[in-house]
């Protein structure tokens, strides 16, 4: 997030202020986003990560107050009378480091534990769904920032053109994306709940979809009677879940069916490109938004994609619930710029535009590739995929087989395990069996080994005028920065 001349809460008065805190696994998003809000409030945070340091140390930008250490050093914690160790879900609780916290009296807590204790005494808007809350919630964000409120930020993504994740600003407002996975936003206190919609995901944890949807009604009766939940009627199990809460509710849809609806212009009408070229006209969309029968602003979005006009419809709705004027919020809204990772455009490579998205759903993945149908018309979209965790890429095997076959051409890697126990030979044999899948439906993909594999396949496959969408939740974004790497190389030669 970006900090307005870098203005914190005065120490005196933030949540849990001027303390020590140590984060184990301060690489992770999440993790990071805490460690920016930490010491953003004035606190001393120490963290260490598995990964090497260089990937994620020049990223915490919190004016040097974040000090990185070894990974599995073990501390003395004698040196930091009082500290809070935090440690994220994908670390171990019986992490060696932990264990000796633990033994040494120290107080040790998951990040979303700690993050509730941290915010708790804020009013919190909290962002859940299974798309769009990254989106969504830095959405809410800007405008309640640019509109002067000061509200605090923690959200999974950085903004595009800024390198920071979160703030703690000087209002008493937080936004908050709410992750569902081991039901972690119930630690949460959401006095607003904005709900993007729910679809089957995270199998290595919910049993079912109604032991998810019991989750998402168990946090959104956390918020107090007079609360609100925001939902996507476009979702039915989301409005199901909404209803089922005995919260009052407001809905919101691309369609007609609901409290607040849009009116997109006919493809006729639309000033679509037909050049094929990304031009700064070619990533703006214009819509109407309707309620109560009537128009009640123009909206122009700055970002491609008819799912980011359903976000951005939730974010109005709920910067008009903290008192801004809705024709001021869609006015706002119209400087944001991106969330990095999605659909974020990296620049171009031998002709190439290259394309970054976090896209790990199969919905996620088919509207990453329509919007890069809808933004380069007439062009050939090659789609680089890394499939994240076995249990999703098997209960989901043939809607990401459908999905990936929106693209010209798809490269896929390995799964990627992330949290699951798997050998490398099982993950590489369940891609494999994707991309049998897809060309037997009559699509074109193929199978790489490593990230090195993809960047000789672009050499060899790749022409100008294509256009080339990585996706994924793991290390595809790394693609790019190669590619980038060789172009300074090519033009120092």
């Amino acid at each position: 997030m970006i900090i307005p001349g870098n203005s914190i809460l005065p120490i005196d008065k933030a949540p849990d202020a001027t303390a020590t805190w140590f984060l184990v696994g301060i690489g992770g998003s999440g993790m990071r986003s805490f460690a920016e809000m930490l010491a953003d409030a004035g606190n001393h945070v120490i963290g260490m990560d598995g990964s090497s340091p260089g990937s994620f140390r020049n990223r915490l930008n919190a004016g040097g107050k974040v000090d990185v250490i070894p990974w599995n050093q073990s501390p003395d914690w004698r040196l930091w009378p009082a500290v809070r160790v935090v440690y994220s879900l994908a670390v171990s609780p019986l992490n060696p480091v932990l264990a000796d916290a633990r033994r040494n009296g120290v107080s040790v807590q998951t990040l979303p534990q700690a993050l509730g204790g941290f915010l708790r005494p804020m009013q919190q808007i909290c962002v859940a769904g299974t798309h769009g809350k990254t989106t969504t919630a830095g959405m809410i964000w800007w405008i309640l920032h640019q509109a002067g409120q000061h509200p605090a930020g923690f959200v999974g993504g950085e903004l595009c053109g800024d390198p920071t994740a979160a703030t703690l600003g000087h209002g008493r407002i937080s936004v908050v994306e709410s992750c569902e996975y081991r039901e972690s936003f119930l630690e949460l206190n959401p006095q607003t709940v904005v709900l993007t919609g729910i679809e089957p995901d995270h199998f290595d944890y919910f049993q079912d979809d109604r032991a998810a949807d019991l989750a998402y009604i168990r946090f959104a009766e956390k918020s107090p009677a007079d609360g609100v939940v925001i939902v996507c009627s476009d979702s039915p199990r989301a409005i199901d879940v909404a209803r089922s809460s005995q919260r009052p509710v407001v809905s919101y849809s691309l369609h007609g069916q609901s409290d607040w609806h849009v009116s997109l212009p006919s493809e006729s009408s639309r000033g679509k490109n037909t050049s094929g070229q990304a031009t700064s006209t070619a990533w703006k969309q214009r819509f109407e938004l309707r309620s109560c029968g009537r128009t009640v602003a123009e909206v122009k979005l700055p970002i491609p994609g008819l799912h980011n006009v359903s976000n951005a419809v939730a974010a109005i709705i709920a910067a008009q619930m903290q008192g801004i004027p809705v024709e001021r919020a869609a006015d706002l809204i119209s400087t944001f710029p991106g969330i990095r990772r999605r659909f974020e455009h990296r620049g171009t490579w031998n002709g190439i535009d290259l394309i970054d998205d976090y896209a790990h759903h199969p919905t996620a993945v088919a509207a990453t590739l329509n919007t890069a149908r809808a933004t380069f018309p007439r062009r050939r979209i090659l789609a680089v995929f890394e499939p994240h965790q076995i249990s999703r890429t098997e209960r989901l095997f043939g809607d990401f087989a459908d999905a990936l076959s929106l693209a010209d051409e798809c490269m896929v890697l390995p799964v990627l395990p992330a949290r699951e126990s798997a050998s490398a030979a099982s993950c590489c044999r369940l891609a494999g069996r994707l991309v049998r899948r897809i060309t037997q439906s009559g699509g074109r993909a193929f199978l790489l080994a490593n990230l090195d594999q993809v960047q000789g396949r672009l050499d060899h496959s790749g022409r100008p005028g294509d256009v080339v969408v990585t996706m994924g939740a793991g290390r595809t974004h790394l693609i790019h920065d190669e590619l980038h790497r060789r172009l300074l190389r090519d033009s120092a030669a």
